[in-house]
């Protein structure tokens, strides 16, 4: 076999393809290919044509204070929350075993007030968890608003004195009161510029008294 091959390049992927000829000149040759790997995980990121964002490890006033409104209305919805999850699981330890669906059956006939009880728990229950899925879908899209941020950026901040670089993979925030905490994860960058596979957080924080005031 004679073997023709090239290294393909592209913005943002590598392969090689390459022609397989037989001995045989009637024989036409047969095209392959490898799979493409993402130039982030073979070459150096600074040499990518790629944004790099710095995050301070204090996020600033300034970033805050077009989504105040917003801060408070995801505050509002989780304490909310908090307070029907509560009252939710109280009510779920007053709802009766399974033993009681006979009595149920037998005593109230067509009415089984015990049975109302337990479909009305998993209606709620199934509420709450709805609710939660919404809420944390909230948190991450204003996260990445006020940070600026999309998964798969690139961003560069001091974690434990030292320069940490990350692949975001995963944003979000928890607010209470007048202070904001930020987490950012995403694959660790090594040394050399390459992508490892190391998962990190980066914690960054706000809180001044003064910006949640109305």
């Amino acid at each position: 076999m004679f073997l023709e091959s090239w290294l393909c390049v592209s913005a943002r992927e590598i392969w090689v393809e390459w022609n397989r000829k037989s001995w045989r000149e009637e024989e036409p040759p047969e095209r392959y290919g490898t799979n493409r790997i993402s130039l982030r995980k073979v070459m150096p990121v600074d040499f990518l044509f790629t944004s790099n964002k710095v995050l301070l490890p204090v996020i600033s006033r300034m970033a805050i204070t077009p989504y105040a409104d917003r801060l408070r209305d995801l505050q509002e919805a989780e304490r909310i929350h908090e307070m029907m999850s509560t009252a939710a699981y109280a009510m779920q330890r007053e709802v009766p075993g399974e033993i009681l669906s006979v009595v149920d059956r037998l005593w109230f006939g067509e009415e089984r007030p015990f049975q109302a009880a337990r479909d009305a728990f998993r209606h709620v229950e199934t509420e709450l968890k709805r609710w939660d899925t919404e809420l944390e879908a909230e948190r991450s899209a204003l996260a990445r608003s006020i940070l600026g941020i999309v998964h798969g950026d690139i961003v560069t901040s001091g974690s434990r004195g030292k320069l940490l670089r990350l692949s975001v993979t995963g944003v979000t925030l928890y607010s209470g009161g007048s202070s904001v905490s930020f987490m950012v994860s995403g694959i660790r960058f090594r040394k050399d510029g390459t992508l490892g596979k190391l998962q990190e957080t980066l914690n960054l924080s706000f809180n001044d008294e003064r910006q949640f005031q109305k």
